[in-house]
């Protein structure tokens, strides 16, 4: 192996939130070796790039389900893939009367807008559209990731139907979180991972992922070897190569651990 590509919740994270010192020392020895660690995350940037930091990690992370792809050294993306604004601007507006009930929250990385649905809050706009309005006082940047909660849909269905609605510009995923999770069409998992490879000039046979749940497939799909999680989804473990203990038990060292001791 030469690169090991690790989701974040339910995966590389405890129970509690937090990186255990077994999985922490895992991934810095892996690293020592000359194997990056990439963390492969739905969160944003803000979220990701200081616990690759409090991890010591070098080198990349991928966050936003694949829409960005981060330098770790510079903090700055090399690979973004936003969702067009026409695409917002058309889809918005079909998905309320389509959906009602709909919610909607922008996310762009660095920052995020939501509506007053999606969570309640003093300084949420009525229609998160209105962040494009010309003047508009917290106009968003380039949108990585809409995310949408219903109050009767599960998140899976959600993306699903997002997905048949989106005429082939968009498609959705769940992450195990209460919302769907929407980006441009190409985007995933797997598109930034083997983006990064190309540009690290890692095999695809070479890499090692873990993973656990709907938004983890597409990469675990394309790793050369797949680990999931013994708390993983049902789906999650029929296709791995192999099923590890769960984020409770630190199963994403036991594996490394593993790899390290036979090469």
């Amino acid at each position: 192996m030469r690169l090991i590509a690790t989701d974040l919740d339910g995966t590389l994270l405890g129970p509690d939130g937090q990186v255990s010192p077994r999985n922490r020392a895992a991934l810095q020895q892996a690293q020592r070796r000359g194997w990056p660690a990439v963390l492969v995350t739905g969160r944003p940037s803000r979220m990701v790039l200081p616990m690759a930091r409090d991890l010591q990690l070098e080198g990349y992370a991928i966050c936003s389900n694949g829409a960005m792809t981060l330098d770790l050294h510079t903090g700055q993306p090399v690979d973004t893939q936003p969702i067009p604004e026409a695409v917002l601007h058309r889809l918005l507006p079909q998905l309320r009367a389509a959906l009602p009930g709909v919610a909607f929250g922008l996310e762009w990385g660095d920052n995020m807008l939501h509506d007053a649905l999606y969570r309640p809050a003093e300084d949420a706009p009525d229609d998160v559209l209105t962040a494009y309005l010309p003047g508009a006082p917290r106009r968003p940047g380039p949108v990585l990731k809409l995310m949408v909660r219903h109050p009767e849909l599960a998140p899976a269905l959600l993306a699903a139907r997002i997905t048949e609605l989106g005429g082939g510009e968009v498609g959705g995923t769940s992450s195990g979180a209460a919302f769907a999770e929407i980006h441009v069409a190409h985007v995933s998992k797997a598109y930034a991972l083997e983006w990064l490879c190309a540009r690290l000039q890692v095999a695809q046979a070479d890499t090692v992922v873990f993973g656990d749940a709907p938004n983890d497939l597409p990469m675990l799909s394309w790793a050369g070897h797949a680990v999931a999680m013994g708390n993983a989804d049902d789906e999650v473990k029929a296709l791995a190569d192999e099923v590890t203990l769960s984020n409770a038990e630190d199963g994403v060292a036991v594996v490394i651990e593993r790899l390290l001791s036979i090469t």
